[in-house]
């Protein structure tokens, strides 16, 4: 660039959404702000890194060139925002924003073209309640005489997260209820679909699904439950039972978990929500999806604190917890399958200080 018959200094400056990943013997960048991937050779990786540090030429390269037009490096500086995260959730979260997850087209083209996307996929996709062999514990008929009888307002007005248990049991006909309402096939089969000659791939709850394939399922920790045995149980929604998984559980487990949180202590039941994620993936392959897995969980949670506490139960609720202690516990891989989220839940005190909180608190000063 020249002014005045004199060569300007270029400044170069480095994407800065962009990573490398080391594949097949490959090196990959990975624009993950503009949705694109290029393969390396050395003397690239080279210069990005050069650049990285900070460049100023008289003149743009032709490798420098080949930068630009990828957009991979910039003679402007970029624009940055605020995000006081690391770079693990500003990659994922910035990474799947925008993502055309469809084409602009007229209504019933539209239709043809998802049709022929759902075509596609139908042979690989496979969506079936997940089920484990082992000791089942079948659950009562559930009964919905106190769900029916509080308002929902009242309901709301009265759920908030306690840290208060007091250790005494529930009954069995009140976890059936409990897991029904909250994880079960409440609605049977879905007529609507059926009679328009659609295969049924999804289901319906209590709560909202993306594409009604509920990949979250329930895995419970029987603390002290009149009719039920001490442990932890895979709540199977096709039968209404549970199957068990692990036969010993303390509250001493659930705290190492729970990262030593000790908020869980004296309740009846903890339940852990676990995504099982090729439910997802081969009818939403981005990742993208991933967002709405946790989102699902969310549903679930809220569902189930709502029925809890129509119940009058105490809830407390946690996304802090040791990923490969509960996966050991559950027996899952915790990669395909994965904990996202923990309630738990009984009698106790309507209290967010707990006493033995307090007794800390009160020793400190």
């Amino acid at each position: 660039m020249a002014k005045g018959g004199l060569l300007m200094d270029i400044k170069l400056y480095l994407n800065p959404f962009v990573f490398l990943l080391i594949k097949d013997g490959e090196i990959v960048v990975w624009d993950y702000k503009n949705h694109n991937q290029y393969e390396l050779e050395e003397e690239y990786v080279k210069r990005l890194i050069r650049i990285s540090k900070g460049v100023t030429v008289k003149n743009v390269t032709k490798i420098d060139q080949d930068l630009i037009n990828a957009e991979l490096i910039s003679t402007k500086p970029y624009i940055l925002q605020k995000w006081e995260w690391d770079e693990l959730s500003k990659i994922y979260h910035i990474g799947t924003q925008d993502i055309d997850g469809g084409v602009l087209l007229e209504d019933d083209k539209w239709v043809n073209w998802y049709l022929e996307l759902c075509d596609e996929i139908k042979e690989e996709f496979n969506n079936k309640h997940i089920e484990y062999n082992g000791k089942e514990i079948k659950l009562p008929k559930p009964k919905f005489e106190i769900l029916e009888s509080r308002s929902m307002w009242d309901v709301e007005k009265s759920r908030m997260t306690t840290r208060s248990f007091n250790g005494l049991p529930i009954t069995i006909e009140e976890l059936s209820t409990i897991l029904f309402s909250s994880f079960g096939l409440i609605h049977g089969d879905w007529k609507e679909l059926t009679d328009m000659g659609f295969q049924q791939t999804g289901c319906r709850k209590s709560s909202p699904s993306g594409g009604a394939l509920h990949p979250v399922e329930a895995y419970i920790f029987v603390m002290n439950v009149k009719g039920v045995s001490s442990g932890t149980y895979h709540y199977n929604i096709a039968k209404h039972c549970l199957t068990l998984i692990n036969k010993q559980i303390s509250y001493s487990d659930l705290k190492e978990m729970l990262c030593g949180q000790f908020f869980m202590e004296g309740c009846a039941l903890g339940i852990f929500l676990v995504a099982h994620y090729d439910k997802v993936w081969k009818k939403y392959s981005h990742s993208r999806s991933y967002k709405d897995v946790y989102l699902d969980a969310g549903h679930l949670s809220q569902t189930c604190l709502l029925n809890a506490t129509a119940y009058n139960f105490r809830t407390w609720i946690s996304a802090w917890f040791n990923d490969t202690k509960v996966s050991h516990y559950l027996k899952i891989s915790g990669i395909d399958v994965a904990p996202l989220f923990f309630i738990a839940l009984g009698h106790g005190d309507k209290k967010i200080i707990p006493q033995k909180l307090e007794n800390i608190l009160k020793n400190k000063k």
